[in-house]
């Protein structure tokens, strides 16, 4: 070792080696849920994750506060590989068992009838007695559970209240995001989502990464309870409107050459516009072009089948694009006008459906 670029502070051994581990292990339960956030998107599903909010990571399936179910998700970075008897299991210690833990955070809770799963996720695997069987499975169902490990569990939290639903909803996950360089395979998830989703995009994964993960450990440590519903989707939630706004800010396409010189023509000659008024549509195009290629929300599909079917049904009977705007327009659902919030905006999104996606 060259002695003259000695580190003066690891001439010792450390003290203290449990930092960096607990470090890693929180960090792979938020890096965890991005990959939950990022198969919500593909799917494209209405959700809010929370992170520490009653468990590691909790899923709320709709914005509407009437309307949502939740998903809770205990997360375990270990080499532990857990059996019925080690979840079940007490010590002075711990006075309360892994699956008691995660029955208290469900049962006897006002939110209790609105959870639909409770998944305890373990990158330790299990060895239960289906597993003793040969078999291998990413997730196992209570229900695959033998009636002895099914006994063990119910009477660990036999003395719980409201715990009647509970076995049924409980689930053991193996998940397929490794313990070591997670953070670089959350960045290939995301790259790989948007080329399937959208083919020759031009985005920047880092900066997508970034946003998300640092907004993710910002309300994993806000510690304060929220009784408002709006209020904690605010500041304790990333939700796949949020996710779908980071990525349309770091993704770029420009459209094809020639339907860019087309759209061009048509806001000369058909519509009239002078330069300034051809850029704020045109812009608004661009926005569309982005927020169709980026978003996996219903409402979005929604828009755009419902300005192809009727430019579809009108297009025949008119001259010109300015001519079958006009008609388009009143024929459109209340929901689809409601979409826009200018008249620059719906022209850029009737002009791209018109240009990109009907046939002549």
């Amino acid at each position: 070792m060259d002695e003259s670029n000695a580190n003066p502070l690891g001439q010792d051994p450390k003290r203290e080696k449990s930092g960096s581990d607990t470090f890693r292990k929180y960090n792979y339960q938020y890096h965890w849920a991005f990959c939950r956030m990022l198969d919500e998107h593909e799917k494209g599903n209405e959700f809010a994750l929370f992170i520490e909010e009653h468990e590691d990571v909790t899923i709320a399936s709709s914005l509407d506060v009437d309307k949502t179910t939740f998903e809770f998700n205990q997360v375990k970075e270990t080499s532990k590989t857990y059996t019925v008897d080690n979840l079940t299991k007490k010590s002075k210690k711990e006075p309360k068992s892994i699956i008691e833990k995660l029955a208290i955070s469900c049962c006897d809770k006002s939110y209790t009838d609105k959870i639909t799963r409770v998944n305890f996720v373990s990158t330790g695997g299990y060895s239960f007695d289906i597993n003793k069987k040969g078999y291998t499975f990413e997730v196992i169902n209570s229900g695959q559970l033998s009636k002895e490990e099914e006994k063990k569990i119910t009477d660990c939290i036999a003395h719980i209240k409201d715990t009647s639903e509970f076995f049924e909803k409980l689930a053991f996950i193996i998940p397929d995001l490794p313990d070591k360089g997670f953070d670089h395979v959350v960045e290939g998830r995301i790259s790989s989502l948007i080329s399937k989703l959208v083919p020759g995009l031009n985005y920047n994964s880092n900066s997508i990464y970034a946003c998300i993960i640092r907004d993710l450990s910002r309300k994993g440590e806000n510690k304060f309870d929220y009784q408002n519903w709006d209020e904690a989707l605010r500041k304790k939630a990333i939700t796949h409107k949020q996710l779908t706004e980071v990525i349309e800010q770091h993704i770029s396409r420009k459209p094809d050459e020639n339907i860019a010189n087309e759209l061009t023509f048509i806001l000369t000659n058909d519509y009239s516009l002078n330069s300034i008024e051809r850029r704020k549509v045109r812009n608004a195009f661009d926005r569309y072009y982005t927020k169709r290629a980026a978003n996996r929300e219903p409402l979005i599909k929604s828009v755009s089948d419902d300005l192809i079917i009727n430019i579809n049904n009108i297009i025949e009977s008119c001259s010109s694009a300015k001519d079958l705007e006009a008609k388009v327009i009143t024929n459109l659902n209340e929901k689809t006008l409601l979409f826009f919030s200018s008249s620059e905006d719906f022209t850029g999104a009737f002009l791209y459906e018109f240009l990109a996606n009907v046939k002549i």
